[in-house]
């Protein structure tokens, strides 16, 4: 069930990105530093997003590999606190 609504969303949205490509159809010029280009619109549009995409998709590509570098560190510090542990539980006590 979960399955075939995340299609139907798919097919929503696709509709919809169909719908502004036809509406949006017309051709523009985008200019950057080192020239133009001529581009329909919706071309464009859909390679800004795929662009903002790709940078996010980076940019958290990167806290998470942070943040598991930092868990797997607390787990080895964890696991040395813990050997600690055990060996002074199993040290002999000493009678005075």
């Amino acid at each position: 069930m979960k399955r075939l609504f995340s299609i139907l969303v798919l097919l929503i949205f696709m509709a919809f990105g169909v719908a502004i490509a036809i509406v949006n159809a017309e051709p523009v010029q985008f200019n950057f530093y080192y020239g133009s280009m001529t581009q329909p619109l919706s071309i464009l549009l859909v390679g800004a997003i795929m662009i903002g995409a790709l940078l996010a998709t980076i940019i958290n590509s990167m806290v998470i590999f942070s943040l598991r570098h930092q868990v797997r560190r607390a787990q080895r510090q964890l696991k040395k606190v813990d050997e600690k542990s055990v060996t002074v539980l199993q040290a002999p006590e000493k009678h005075i």
